[in-house]
């Protein structure tokens, strides 16, 4: 138990670096790390020095990653979940990582002020195509020019995407792929 939350400990190495992750009831992949953030984790192209959001932040795996291997960098994760917003900053602590700034937003409503170097998502699909594409748009126009937008996809829907993620962006690749996701890598 922390405080009030029925937590349950993730102990996982990414990139060669050991994490711990404390999540629980409540948030997406309360049970361990979802394949799809996995794979972003493990192939996302890392900048450092850059301004960096964690978009639908969760409990933090991908903002925690990116924070822990750039450390010079300053990392938003945002959600719209509360409790994923407390296990986030819980989260930060427990891998001693001081580079963050978690906030509550949807999508852009509290950071609509900032550009960023780099976005790093795995969306929730589940919200639908109209939701994916509102996602997807609010990024370009957050992005500073030559900016990275790396997102992954379960790889049943991932061409359906890739199409959006086309019409918004100049340049789109397929960064890593397996039997179940598929990570985009989109630039501004």
């Amino acid at each position: 138990m922390y405080g009030r939350l029925k937590a349950r400990r993730i102990s996982t190495v990414i990139r060669g670096v050991s994490f711990t992750f404390v999540t629980g009831p409540g948030v997406f992949s309360s049970s361990g790390i979802d394949a799809g953030s996995l794979l972003l984790a493990e192939n996302m192209v890392l900048k450092d020095s850059a301004l960096v959001l964690d978009l639908g932040c969760g409990y933090g795996v991908l903002g925690i990653v990116y924070a822990k291997l750039c450390p010079s960098s300053i990392v938003y994760m945002v959600d719209v979940n509360e409790l994923a917003l407390e296990l986030a900053r819980l989260n930060a602590k427990l891998n001693n990582v001081r580079n963050v700034k978690v906030r509550k937003s949807d999508l852009y409503s509290n950071i609509s002020d900032l550009m960023f170097d780099v976005v790093i998502c795995n969306p929730p699909v589940s919200l639908g195509m109209e939701f994916n594409e509102r996602l997807i748009r609010e990024t370009y126009e957050h992005l500073k020019d030559g900016g990275m937008f790396q997102v992954v996809y379960p790889l049943k829907m991932s061409d359906r995407f890739q199409k959006i993620l086309e019409k918004y962006f100049k340049d789109v690749q397929v960064l890593a792929r397996s039997g179940t996701h598929k990570v985009f890598i989109a630039y501004r």
